[in-house]
């Protein structure tokens, strides 16, 4: 689950602290930065968790219905008796990870009242029971829909995730991908077996993690001759000094990982500069990449093709 993407991004911010923090031990940074990654898994299997803690509030308000001898709606049942989210909820590891957790600040909170009210008379709701066809596709489809209003366009759910991990700020509109992919690779049939998605894709890619991070931290002082070297348009003391790491960490990717081609390593942190920074630096790390790896290559300094 931690891909190459979100690794950069760690890493971009990890350094980008570390020097707000006075520059600390290396060992700081990376004890940081794993538990920075640990965090973006950790929201992972939470996202995973909330379609589920859906069911099990619309299921205590069934049963406490029917104890009543109140009707209960087709909405609510139906919801209740979801196959997917039976199967998500009979998964072993995320059971496992939700056994091990507190989940009171989700359950007692505003939202998730609100959210249960709201998504029984939501429009995806309407257009499942108007279809009229109540199997295991259609059960997820469902859960995907709710999951894209309800959770990933959610303000207020983004402030009651930030108030339980700062660590979560400014991951879930990655994570949110990967869990709507999670959603879609469930299998009918597959109960408390469906595989979750790893920490990392592979050894490979936590060696990546902890390489680019001590590499970008080497790259400081080079880092700043480079750029004051080729900011002709902009005075060096007036950037704004997130993009100065983003270029930092690009230039110990381009220098450092040979088999990482200069295209990808451009296109990934001008997308990460449009993200974390400033509208206009997108266009300035471009620019300034782009004129990095013409001088470095012509020095014979990088023998990768552009």
């Amino acid at each position: 689950m931690i891909n190459r993407v979100l690794i950069r991004l760690k890493v971009v911010q990890v350094i980008y602290a570390y020097y707000q923090n006075g520059g600390q031990k290396t060992a700081d940074a990376d004890r940081e930065l794993a538990q920075s990654i640990d965090s973006a898994y950790s929201l992972y299997k939470t996202l995973l968790f909330i379609p589920v803690a859906w069911a099990r509030q619309i299921r205590k308000s069934v049963a406490r219905q029917q104890r009543m001898k109140e009707h209960v709606s087709r909405r609510e049942q139906l919801l209740a008796d979801n196959r997917l989210l039976a199967q998500m909820e009979g998964n072993a590891q995320l059971d496992a990870y939700v056994q091990s957790n507190d989940f009171d600040w989700l359950f007692e909170s505003d939202w998730m009242q609100n959210t249960c009210a709201a998504i029984l008379q939501s429009e995806a709701m309407e257009d499942y029971i108007q279809a009229d066809k109540f199997d295991f596709e259609a059960d997820k489809e469902l859960v995907r829909k709710l999951y894209k209003e309800f959770i990933e366009n959610s303000e207020d759910l983004d402030t009651l995730l930030e108030e339980q991990n700062i660590y979560w700020n400014g991951d879930k509109e990655l994570i949110d991908s990967f869990v709507l992919k999670t959603i879609k690779a469930f299998e009918d049939g597959k109960v408390g077996e469906q595989p979750l998605k790893t920490e990392f894709k592979d050894d490979e890619d936590r060696q990546f993690a902890i390489d680019l991070l001590h590499h970008g931290l080497e790259m400081a002082q080079e880092r700043e001759q480079v750029v004051a070297a080729n900011c002709r348009r902009w005075d060096p003391s007036r950037l704004a000094f997130l993009d100065v790491i983003i270029i930092q960490v690009a230039m110990a990717e381009m220098l450092c990982f040979p088999q990482i081609p200069l295209k990808v390593t451009i296109n990934e942190y001008v997308e990460l500069a449009k993200l974390l920074s400033t509208p206009a630096s997108g266009s300035f790390v471009n620019g300034m990449l782009d004129t990095i790896v013409k001088d470095m290559t012509s020095q014979g300094r990088i023998e990768k093709e552009f």
